[in-house]
């Protein structure tokens, strides 16, 4: 284990860990918008920036990517973190302005407004990538990525069309921290949208047993090629989740009532 000083706490952190892992896991907030913990270092939005020393040369890194070291010496909160930190904050609200998240957040270290912004008031996206990030690196289906540059950039398929790729599983709306990319299931007609396009549309699939819409067909091709028969998983996949627990829990009762 690695002994080190955080805010002038005594901590013991595994080794390889980072500072950002290790603050977290001893109730240690550290902002950052582009960090998830099933996605890989990204460090883009800066945030998580932190003031280090001891071991180190006095300086600021970022804390996703910064391993720990013996005798490392960090301060979450020092006068230069928080300037650059508000700094940072204000770039973001200016390309971003609409974002509630962000707007609390800069809020919280005295930003209620960005000398840099320029008028777009429709926007709530980050450009943290982390949809783009778990669509590539964790489904590893592709559908997503930024188009443009500098202020044009933006998150959306290729070409900004209808995605062909898309399988509808929803992952990217779920590890978006703004809300920027988002679902939408209306009787049985699934749409993932952005700002700027609407990334697909599927037709659902129908639950076997109370007939409710749930599932894309490519999503459940795609479960039953990458994990049902790669991994060898026996599973019910004609079935919504509820009704699969449902049944998944008569089958463990039946089992425990044939053993007495």
């Amino acid at each position: 284990m690695i002994q080190m000083i955080i805010n002038g706490q005594e901590i013991e952190a595994p080794e390889g860990s980072s500072i950002l892992e290790t603050a977290r896991k001893h109730g240690i907030d550290i902002p950052t918008l582009c960090y998830h913990e099933a996605l890989g270092v990204y460090g883009v939005c800066r945030l998580c920036i932190v003031e280090v020393s001891g071991t180190l040369p006095k300086s600021i890194r970022i804390s996703c990517a910064q391993s720990v070291q013996e005798g490392l010496v960090v301060d979450t909160e020092s006068e230069k973190v928080r300037k650059n930190r508000q700094f940072l904050l204000e770039l973001l609200l200016a390309r971003s302005p609409d974002s509630k998240e962000l707007i609390d957040l800069a809020a919280k270290y005295g930003v209620s407004e960005s000398r840099f912004y320029i008028g777009d008031t429709e926007d709530n996206c980050v450009r943290c990538g982390r949809c783009i990030r778990v669509c590539r690196d964790k489904i590893g289906v592709y559908a997503l990525c930024f188009a443009h540059r500098g202020y044009e950039r933006t998150v959306t398929t290729d070409f900004e069309r209808l995605s062909e790729y898309c399988i509808g599983c929803g992952s990217c709306t779920q590890v978006c921290p703004t809300g920027a990319i988002w679902m939408k299931d209306e009787g049985d007609k699934r749409t993932i949208y952005t700002k700027n396009v609407v990334v697909s549309e599927f037709e659902l699939e129908k639950c076997e047993v109370c007939g409710i819409p749930y599932a894309t067909r490519k999503f459940l091709d795609f479960v039953e090629k990458n994990s049902d028969k790669n991994m060898e998983v026996t599973a019910i996949r004609g079935m919504c989740p509820s009704c699969s627990r449902l049944e998944h829990a008569k089958h463990i009762v039946g089992e425990l009532s044939a053993g007495y």
